[in-house]
């Protein structure tokens, strides 16, 4: 799985031996191997696991034993129904504490229920802030490790002014970078290619699901959008009535529905731009491209060739931002979960050669 790769991430600044004796301690509760993770269990401490409140967001914090401060990492989960309970990142928290590091895991807005928003993107800022403003967090510093949508959520989080400086690395598995190609792919299976030409791609209609919660949310507060949101919780959220409440809810709502049924690319751009100003503005705080904001510190990306969400376009995009950003392609990696089925041994010699550059370029 992708939390596999992403523990490998943050282990970093000792000897490359020493790195990869860290990372099997890491990673043992996550393989959960019958004689591996027993012993590494016997020979490291006990962590210590605690449900706490950090910005205002219900998150697990897992320390290792002992006092003192401990190089801290702010592991973003993506669109996960069990956010901080679900049980691969548990295990993944105690292994990293037990290989010595402070992991805090927040629920952030929107993303357990199946969707982002500009809430969420700014509670990552405050998450990350204050993560690393902790007494117990070495340096001031906190490391950003997501996956999916929390591998985008920490790359604009890096890239804001404030919270820049306090960033030692950024590591993620299969993130988006433009909105809009997320948004096109959604609903008409096809994005603007490099020479401006549509490009088809088959995305999982999850994706669906989540664009049409997260477009919703960007709709002015009001009882039927608050509803209708309730709704899209309990039920299928492309049923065909969906779109006919959306419609009934004012000009704003119908925009957003009209793009949502359009199924021609060659419409996209047009639908796109008769959003709503303050629309388009929330859903281009989710994209990392459309602001400002630029990466300096060390950013190890990986995707596979044919991500189930994501083109792989989306994962080479962060260059744009981060010219000294690294972006590993592998056929063992099926967006956040390894495949395990792949015998091509150049597929994985090209995971295991990410891991090894992300340990010698990750700092304590």
């Amino acid at each position: 799985m992708a939390f596999v790769l992403t523990a490998a991430l943050v282990v970093a600044k000792w000897s490359w031996i020493d790195a990869q004796a860290r990372t099997v301690v890491a990673l043992s509760p996550v393989l959960e191997a019958p004689v591996l993770t027993p012993a590494v269990e016997a020979v490291t401490g006990e962590p210590c696991f605690t449900d706490t409140i950090i910005a205002g967001n219900p998150a697990l914090v897992v320390r290792p034993p002992g006092q003192g401060s401990w190089p801290a990492i702010f592991f973003v989960n993506g669109v996960v129904t069990e956010g901080r309970k679900l049980p691969e990142v548990r295990r993944l928290a105690e292994g990293l504490a037990r290989a010595g590091y402070l992991v805090v895991v927040a629920d952030l807005p929107g993303l357990r229920r199946g969707e982002i928003r500009p809430e969420t993107v700014h509670e990552t800022l405050e998450v990350a802030r204050t993560i690393s403003e902790r007494p117990d967090a070495r340096d001031g510093t906190v490391r950003l490790v997501g996956v999916s949508t929390g591998a985008t959520l920490s790359i604009l989080a890096a890239g804001d002014g404030e919270i820049a400086q306090r960033v030692s690395v950024v590591a993620g598995v299969a993130p988006y970078t433009d909105v809009r190609t997320v948004l096109s792919t959604a609903t008409t299976g096809h994005y603007r290619g490099a020479n401006e030409e549509m490009v088809p791609y088959e995305a999982d209609p999850f994706l669906a699901g989540v664009i049409t919660q997260s477009l919703v949310s960007t709709l002015p507060p009001s009882r039927d959008r608050d509803v209708l949101l309730d709704e899209l919780e309990e039920v299928d959220r492309l049923r065909p009535q969906f779109l006919e409440d959306l419609r009934g809810m004012g000009a704003e709502a119908r925009s957003v529905a009209e793009l949502l049924a359009n199924k021609d690319p060659e419409r996209f751009d047009d639908l796109y731009a008769g959003l709503p100003e303050r629309v388009r503005a929330k859903i281009e705080e989710l994209s990392p491209l459309a602001g400002d904001g630029r990466l300096s510190v060390p950013v190890e990306l990986i995707s596979g060739p044919q991500d189930k969400y994501f083109p792989l376009s989306e994962t080479h995009a962060v260059v744009r931002i981060a010219p000294q950003a690294r972006v590993t392609v592998s056929e063992a990696l099926d967006h956040a979960e390894l495949d395990f089925s792949v015998r091509d041994l150049q597929a994985l010699l090209l995971i295991d050669g990410f891991v090894v550059r992300s340990l010698s370029k990750a700092r304590l």
